[in-house]
């Protein structure tokens, strides 16, 4: 079975505005959200074309809470890579925390992590923004969406969260809020929470097919111990890599290796390792010629460009781990940058000379720090 994560969540946001009755096939249209469209977008061009499909649709309902009311939940057989998790886990606490490990795994658009305290678990969610901002209603879909769900797989519609944190300015009226999710919702801070009591998330989770839940969550695993060991390895040549270059992009490049096997780095998330604001992030890497998106481009560039010459991860695992929402968005990022798709890439990688970019200029070849660049040239020496 081959998961489409865009495809997915595409399709899923689609049904459930068109059951408000809005025109979604001109909204989705206008967003460049058709099928064939999305499957080709990394994360981050993924994320703000959503971002401009919510927006859109609010404002022509003009109804706010319109991510609210459209997260229906669906029978598990039907809900994609979340149903399919949901079936695998016992129970309710275990579905949260395999929707938290591996959902990023085939949905880099949703960062979340997970904190145990004493008694109770709360969940963060991030969605991540390239030049858009994400808007409220995408979160409220999201939140409403999992917990709508997580009821409905455990037979409990009186399943709810202590208190959910919303990092948004708050509404005129909260109470929606409070009536959707059952508990005290609030609004301008830190993040975006949602906090359980352990005593309330015991509830099982019945499957009609325990081999499929099994198989399910037993290919989940593979792909993110597949991940796992590809990181490790990356972090190991970093750290056998010469010290030279000893420059503050260079660290960060560093930090960006071991990141993209999760989805698209953020650079809020950065700055935060460094223990530095955004703003000086920026302004240090300006300082250096460069900016965090060139560096995310060439740090991914050169992890493709050796691993294609090693061959020894399919271009599926391979796109994944580069945070890459398809493998056909993997596919165009190698055209770009060498003008070549994956396999081409695989077969020419003997060629000194495989370092031109698909516009044939100056192309730099990043090595863990080091760039180098290459002349130009018309065509691959034969092997």
């Amino acid at each position: 079975m081959t998961y489409s994560s865009a495809i997915d969540l595409v399709r899923g946001i689609k049904a459930r505005l068109a059951a408000r009755g809005l025109d979604v096939d001109a909204f989705f249209r206008q967003a460049g959200l058709e099928e064939l469209e999305c499957m080709a977008d990394d994360a981050l061009t993924l994320s703000d074309k959503l971002s401009h499909l919510w927006d859109m649709a609010t404002q022509a309902s003009g109804d706010p809470l319109l991510g609210v009311k459209a997260a229906l939940p669906q029978p598990l057989d039907r809900s994609g890579l979340m149903g399919h998790i949901m079936r695998a886990s016992p129970d309710v606490k275990t579905a949260i925390e395999n929707l938290v490990r591996y959902t990023p795994l085939v949905s880099p658009t949703v960062h979340s992590t997970i904190e145990q305290a004493e008694g109770s678990t709360r969940v963060s969610l991030h969605l991540p923004g390239g030049q858009r901002r994400v808007p409220q209603q995408h979160y409220d879909f999201v939140w409403c969406l999992v917990l709508r769900t997580l009821r409905s797989a455990a037979g409990r519609e009186d399943l709810k969260p202590v208190v959910v944190n919303y990092a948004f300015p708050p509404p005129a009226d909260v109470q929606p809020y409070v009536d959707a999710f059952g508990c005290a919702v609030r609004f301008g801070m830190p993040g975006n929470t949602m906090q359980f009591d352990d005593a309330d998330l015991s509830v099982p989770i019945s499957t009609e097919n325990p081999m499929a839940a099994d198989w399910a969550l037993r290919m989940l695993a593979d792909l993110a111990q597949a991940q796992r060991n590809w990181t490790l390895r990356m972090l190991a040549k970093l750290e056998k890599a010469p010290q030279a270059d000893n420059t503050f992009s260079t660290r960060v490049q560093g930090l960006l290796a071991g990141m993209l096997a999760h989805g698209e780095p953020l650079r809020e998330e950065v700055a935060k390792r460094l223990m530095m604001s955004e703003r000086t992030l920026q302004r240090r890497l300006a300082e250096e010629g460069t900016n965090f998106t060139q560096l995310v481009d060439d740090t991914r560039r050169e992890m493709a460009y050796q691993y294609l010459k090693k061959g020894d991860l399919s271009l599926k695992k391979l796109s994944f781990q580069l945070g890459f929402s398809d493998p056909s968005a993997f596919c165009r990022a190698c055209r770009r940058w060498f003008g070549r798709s994956p396999k081409e890439v695989q077969q020419r990688s003997a060629a000194p000379e495989f370092a031109l970019s698909h516009a044939g200029s100056l192309a730099p070849v990043m090595q863990f720090g080091r760039t180098e660049r290459f002349e130009p040239f018309v065509q691959f020496k034969p092997n």
